[in-house]
């Protein structure tokens, strides 16, 4: 019996060991990663900071999204020092849509571990205190994302006179459990099923910014959201220039002549392609003729040379409510595009409180895609005035101008922190000072984005 006895002390002895011994290495690598921090934080980090009547410098990222390099390229056309930043360049992106690559400018020399990503962190940062002003981040990737002390950025951004307005993409927001659309939900969860395991995450940090964030854009992500400080119905823009519309009238109505229906998703179930291709294959066997283009992976510049030069309609998404910069590129290319802004909850804030009224994207659900795509196969006039609109209506809400003249409220209210300015009402369609009234109107024959039965195509 003795002999059993030693052996299981002995047993149990290496396994405390072994316990002991992570433990206390877990411990050792939090210590490393703390005194590291505390050191540049007392010892490192300096920043120069602009002074109110100087134009603030402004860094996009380092969340790996192209929105930031069109964001940045608005900024420097307005003479602002604008640049973005990532950490690496995602599959479907190149080096050149972003201005500072980290793993360039700070490489992890050998195996990365906790210590050396924790090192590069604090160099990034000490970096960007000293070159910027003012960060636009999403609520995920921000630079120190990953450490332990991730819940301390923004009090340094504090204290050394910085400013951060966060601005969501989607899969840094979105809590699953919070979300009012419930095929949306079911589409992110097929497409995005490890978000579900997340949202803790999620909503720490998503709180930690609506906290700490000295502004806040949601676009349309406005689910659970408790804070937005400026409503514009999308955020994004485009160089309008480089998006040009086919100087060629179409006049295909799917009898003389095939019609032209492009989809390019990146996320098939997330834009609804299921049910576009069925309403595509049901017309093609009612007789109708159409020629339907599938874009999925290709290049931009193939994107824009067939929205300019072949397509007649773009169907950009029938799930999310809204548009993305597919949409804006669609627009951008004179041709209608379809998108879905069925859902009341929120379209109806955009309709009283901002711009959506002006849009002229034809709002499009599953249930209404094969009629909606009937309609506008066989009225060329109608694609066509659609077109002209949504021309119009991208120069006026989703170019570079635009978008500078949204910074340039921003940048009143937090950088020079103007008591006149009000960024709420920026794009209240009721103000007669608001933003929509510096420009015309947006004129086309949609009713709260629906292609009316009687279609008044004159006026």
């Amino acid at each position: 019996m003795s002999i059993f006895i030693r052996v299981f002390k002995s047993i149990r002895y290496r396994i405390h060991y072994k316990t002991r011994y992570l433990i206390l290495k877990i411990m050792s690598s939090k210590l490393m990663q703390c005194t590291l921090f505390y050191y540049y934080r007392y010892f490192v980090f300096t920043a120069i900071t602009l002074t109110k009547d100087q134009k603030p410098r402004v860094l996009f990222g380092p969340c790996p999204i192209i929105n930031n390099k069109y964001w940045a390229n608005a900024l420097k056309f307005k003479g602002y020092k604008a640049d973005s930043i990532a950490y690496i360049v995602p599959t479907n992106n190149s080096k050149k849509d972003f201005d500072l690559l980290i793993e360039e400018m700070f490489p992890i020399e050998g195996e990365p571990n906790n210590w050396k990503r924790t090192q590069q962190s604090l160099k990034v940062f000490n970096f960007v205190l000293k070159e910027y002003d003012i960060f636009v981040m999403a609520f995920r990737f921000n630079f120190f994302d990953n450490t332990l002390f991730f819940n301390r950025e923004a009090d340094l951004m504090k204290k050394y006179g910085k400013k951060v307005v966060i601005i969501p993409y989607g899969s840094d927001y979105y809590k699953y459990s919070k979300i009012i659309d419930q095929s949306l939900k079911h589409n992110l969860m097929i497409n995005m099923p490890a978000e579900v395991f997340n949202e803790k995450a999620i909503i720490e940090k998503v709180d930690y910014w609506t906290i700490n964030a000295d502004f806040m854009i949601m676009g349309v992500m406005v689910d659970d959201a408790s804070r937005w400080d400026i409503l514009p119905v999308s955020p994004l823009c485009i160089d309008v220039d480089l998006w040009k519309r086919g100087t060629e009238l179409r006049k295909a109505d799917g009898v003389n002549e095939a019609v032209t229906i492009v989809h390019s998703p990146n996320h098939r179930g997330f834009k609804g392609t299921e049910f576009i291709l069925q309403a595509v294959q049901e017309l093609k066997d009612e007789g109708l003729k159409i020629d339907f283009v599938l874009l999925e992976k290709v290049p931009n510049e193939v994107v824009r040379n067939t929205l300019a030069t072949t397509a007649d309609i773009l169907v950009e998404q029938i799930i999310f409510t809204g548009y993305g910069l597919s949409g804006v590129e669609g627009m951008a290319s004179g041709i209608p595009v379809m998108s879905n802004w069925e859902h009341k909850d929120i379209s109806t804030l955009f309709r009283r409180y901002s711009y959506l009224n002006e849009c002229p994207i034809v709002s499009t659900s599953p249930e209404t895609i094969k009629d909606n795509l009937r309609k506008l196969i066989t009225n060329p006039n109608l694609r066509q005035r659609l077109g002209d609109a949504g021309r119009e209506y991208v120069e006026k809400y989703n170019s570079y101008t635009a978008f500078s003249a949204l910074f340039g409220e921003i940048e009143k209210k937090i950088w020079k922190e103007d008591p006149d300015c009000d960024p709420m009402n920026f794009f209240n369609s009721t103000n007669q000072k608001s933003y929509n009234h510096k420009y015309p109107i947006i004129k086309h024959p949609l009713k709260q984005n629906r292609i009316p039965d009687k279609l008044e195509l004159k006026y």
